[in-house]
């Protein structure tokens, strides 16, 4: 081992820790992603903790957590061109050439500070202990993967067995039966009922709210109770010979975790299955496919916020995570906390996928679910219109629509024959595109009627001066 490995183990026994992240990623050729390249720092060179992937349906979104996974689980490094990451003060490119046995995983290590490089030749079935010695390799670090399911299959749990937490850093998230999530939480709470019951035997001075803080199922019940409004984690119920239950309570009655709503479900198996080897994986990576499904609104607001508070410990994240979604929603939270959380919209275009950022604010000076939607997913609509054109009026202190309808109309970039619009409101004649839908909106009853593509392109205007006159 080198020398510098050996100093690093010595550190991190003294609860030093060995910050890594991916910072860019680059596919070749890919069926689906062509050779998309994401870039994942910031103008200032540092990387970002947290990635949202955003976009319409066959964008790629899946195919970038999927591939990601694979290489991080030991397999596969095919599917890219490079993937660049930052350990501590050191960044690393990987990278294959046609002579490496490159489906089983191995590559080139280049070190950018350096210009070291190794020839890497381990897999998960190949030397997979030099993996956990090399402190430079990004496999090293652990990964965690949480598909998207509408569902949970789940068995009975009739007995305890021997499960473990943190006693795993890898984690495809291939099985298709979530018993095992069941059977972790029994377990958990046996070992932390023999645990109590030894501490009380041998007269340990230690209460019992102190002992909680430190068991096992602690971190399952703080991370339930926590999300949840309206529903708390009560307890492992071993009371029928025939089967273990896990419990809720809900409004004063106790709720078997399998008779949960879907949405209940979505927060209490993908979380467990990614806090069981929280502690494994510090420094890891974790995927999230569609944080979001089958919740309410309210809940997509801050199932975000869940998932990230999940490996967050004294303030300071653990894992770098990256998600991919649908849900205006969690792409509104994430632009609340833009200092830390990256929005990458992918879009297609003539089967050739590219990368936006998006940042906030963008265009108003507070989020908004429309300008979320427009920016994310493309999507025009009244609410974004009714926005852009009552910010633009405070921008340029035209607060009587007749002198908004000028100052558009006498714009440099004005182009009559494709913002030109007649109308009439009482004595007043204006002649804007903008303000034709703006009244439209405002009073329905005129008759006057516009198509998705005028609003489009209304909005694009206004966009335009908007951005010119924020200051």
């Amino acid at each position: 081992m080198r020398i510098k490995n050996i100093f690093i183990m010595i550190f991190r026994k003294t609860n030093f820790r060995r910050k890594n992240m991916i910072s860019k990623i680059k596919w070749k050729n890919h069926s689906v992603l062509g050779n998309l390249e994401l870039d994942f720092t910031k103008d200032n060179g540092k990387i970002y903790n947290t990635i949202i992937l955003a976009g319409e349906n066959g964008t790629g979104k899946t195919t970038i957590l999927d591939t990601i996974s694979e290489f991080l689980n030991l397999g596969a490094v095919t599917p890219f061109d490079y993937i660049e990451y930052k350990i501590e003060d050191d960044d690393f490119r990987i990278y294959y050439r046609d002579q490496d046995r490159h489906e089983l995983g191995f590559h080139q290590r280049e070190s950018l500070k350096t210009g070291e490089k190794k020839r890497v030749y381990s897999n998960k079935n190949n030397d997979k202990e030099s993996i956990n010695n090399d402190l430079d390799d990004i496999r090293h670090y652990g990964i965690a993967y949480s598909k998207a399911r509408s569902g949970f299959k789940t068995n009975i749990v009739k007995s305890s067995t021997t499960e473990q937490i943190d006693d795993n850093k890898y984690n495809d998230d291939e099985k298709e039966d979530f018993t095992n999530i069941k059977q972790l939480l029994v377990d958990l709470s046996s070992q932390d009922n023999a645990e109590w019951m030894r501490i009380t035997k041998n007269d340990i001075n230690m209460d019992f709210e102190e002992f909680k803080k430190q068991s096992k199922l602690y971190r399952f019940e703080l991370a339930f109770n926590d999300f949840f409004d309206r529903m708390k984690f009560k307890e492992v119920d071993e009371t029928d010979p025939n089967e273990k239950k896990i419990i809720f309570e809900k409004h004063g009655k106790s709720i078997p975790v399998d008779s949960l709503s879907t949405g209940e479900k979505q927060i209490v198996f993908r979380g467990t299955q990614l806090l069981r080897n929280m502690n494994s994986i510090k420094d890891g990576v974790v995927l999230v496919d569609e944080p979001e499904l089958s919740m309410h609104p309210r809940w997509q607001e801050k199932i975000l916020d869940y998932y990230n508070k999940l490996f967050i410990k004294d303030n300071i994240q653990l894992a770098q995570m990256i998600f991919a979604t649908h849900s205006e929603y969690v792409i509104k939270s994430a632009l609340q906390n833009s200092r830390d959380a990256l929005i990458i919209v992918l879009k297609e275009k003539e089967n050739v996928i590219t990368p936006v950022k998006i940042t906030a604010p963008s265009v108003l000076p507070t989020i908004t679910s429309a300008e979320t939607n427009y920016l994310a997913f493309n999507i025009v609509s009244i609410d974004y219109h009714i926005q852009l054109y009552g910010y633009l009026q405070a921008k340029t202190q035209k607060h009587k629509i007749k002198e908004c309808d000028n100052y558009i109309k006498n714009h440099p970039s004005y182009d009559s024959n494709k913002y030109g619009k007649m109308s009439q409101y009482g004595n007043t004649q204006y002649e804007t595109l903008c303000t034709y839908i703006r009244n439209a909106i405002d009073h329905p009853d005129s008759g006057n009627t516009y198509t998705k593509e005028e609003l489009r392109t209304s909005i694009e205007f206004l966009i335009e001066l908007c951005k010119e006159n924020d200051t």
